[in-house]
């Protein structure tokens, strides 16, 4: 029904930029001159309640990082599968019944340090046997969809329904029919993000890894929460969050550390630039990647509300506010470079265009027939949010290929390329902050990336 769905309808438009060519190689680098303007807060619903602070989530009193780790079925040495404490299986009177496990544990998609918690690149069958759970375990995401093992094989993309455990809703509610095809987060730093999801879902690591624990480890689209507790949840957030590149930046969620500030005044007290080339690629990301990516030596972005409880919100935040962080569309999903499909699968060899009314800014609703990833739109149901994703933090970004939500960049170069092209330039966020480098900009650039 659509009055489930329909959660805030005003927000800005995003005034559009008139496209011009990047200057030649051999031109000066004048990055100060083209250097963005810092994101506009709070001007609109897409922005509503955001703060421009230095703020994560905290760990809860009396939780266990060591416990974490068992649930999250990593082995000790940080390296290896331990799924001993990790399956959630047993009677549950919310399930209805018997919850028996497909063996998947949160390690079957974030495998150890070495990957950055993460999967190594595809194909994963060159490095995961096909008779593992992820594998295995595979329809569990994919509901039998034809494309779930090629995409989950050969791209290192799952199948996620966003609204599949929504109780309110109905199994042909198209809220709950739409998906998208998303890689699996690298977990290392996770503790530097609002929203812990690609489209900004996970306000907290509690809804994070329950939702992961109920849609990855059994094939029924049923709720299981009484085999999933708080203090699990707690624990996990605690292994989590200890989980970082560079001891270091543990001082940026401890405002009583020495160093917070230190991190926090100079944004770049971590990143160790010396050859020239990285200086001037540090240039480059401060003029034309700040804007975004503004949280001081972390990368990521730092507009925020404060996550309070585990699906509670402050009073005076309004009940529907779209998300706990700032997204972008920066035109990934409308370039599909995958070719990926998002309509419905029948199961008789046909296909049914899925189509959500989502709201529009002046408060009409228009029927929307999805073609991509629609990003946060599933679950706000706003036309604006079409296509927006979390900016992800930048640390350790050299070790896990590939990028973007859907793998669509298997290099460095190819995301900056893809940056000054006109796929970004031409997108939502892109005709606001708009690119366009020069060949040795763009070297630059990718020298400075590779540091942090």
């Amino acid at each position: 029904m659509i009055n489930l769905h329909l959660r805030v309808f005003l927000s800005l438009c995003l005034p559009l930029a008139v496209a011009c060519d990047a200057p030649d190689d051999d031109a000066p680098i004048e990055v100060e001159l083209r250097k963005h303007k810092a994101p506009k807060y709070n001007t609109g619903s897409h922005n509503q309640h955001l703060e421009n602070t230095i703020r994560y989530t905290a760990i809860t009193p009396g939780s266990s990082a060591e416990r974490g780790r068992e649930l999250f079925g990593l082995a000790a040495n940080l390296v290896d599968s331990d799924p001993s404490g990790a399956i959630f299986e047993g009677e549950s009177a919310v399930f209805g019944g018997e919850v028996v496990s497909n063996g998947r544990t949160c390690f079957t998609c974030h495998r150890g340090v070495g990957l950055d918690l993460g999967l190594p690149p595809p194909p994963l069958s060159d490095t995961i046997p096909l008779d593992d759970p992820l594998f295995t375990g595979l329809d569990a995401d994919a509901g039998g969809d034809p494309d779930g093992l090629f995409n989950l094989d050969e791209l290192g993309l799952i199948k996620y329904n966003p609204n599949r455990f929504n109780a309110k809703a109905a199994p042909d509610d198209p809220f709950v029919q739409a998906f998208g095809w998303r890689k699996s987060i690298a977990t290392i730093n996770l503790g530097f993000s609002h929203g812990f999801l690609h489209d900004l879902r996970g306000r907290t690591m509690f809804e994070t890894a329950r939702g992961a624990v109920f849609s990855h480890t059994q094939d029924a689209n049923k709720r299981f929460d009484d085999l999933f507790s708080q203090q699990d949840g707690d624990d996990i957030a605690a292994f989590l969050f200890g989980q970082v590149s560079d001891p270091v930046l543990l001082a940026l969620r401890d405002p009583s550390d020495p160093m917070h500030q230190v991190l926090v005044d100079d944004p770049f007290y971590t990143v160790p630039v010396s050859s020239k080339a990285e200086k001037k690629g540090k240039k480059v990301f401060q003029s034309n990647c700040m804007s975004c990516h503004d949280a001081p030596n972390v990368f990521g972005n730092r507009s925020n509300v404060e996550a309070h409880g585990n699906g509670e919100r402050p009073s005076g935040f309004s009940p529907w506010a779209p998300a706990v962080g700032r997204g972008f569309n920066v035109g990934v999903s409308e370039a599909n470079i995958h070719g990926l499909r998002f309509t419905r699968d029948m199961g008789d060899g046909t296909f049914q265009p899925i189509v959500i009314p989502l709201a529009a800014e002046d408060g009409t609703v228009v029927p929307y027939e999805i073609d991509k990833d629609l990003g946060l739109a599933i679950t706000t149901a706003r036309l604006a949010d079409v296509g927006r994703f979390k900016v992800p933090a930048l640390r350790n970004l050299s070790t896990h290929p590939p990028y973007f939500h859907d793998n669509s960049a298997a290099t460095l170069e190819e995301v900056v390329d893809y940056f000054c092209s006109d796929a970004y330039n031409d997108s939502a966020d892109g005709q606001e902050y708009p690119i366009h480098l020069s060949t040795k900009e763009r070297q630059d650039l990718v020298a400075f990336l590779q540091l942090l």
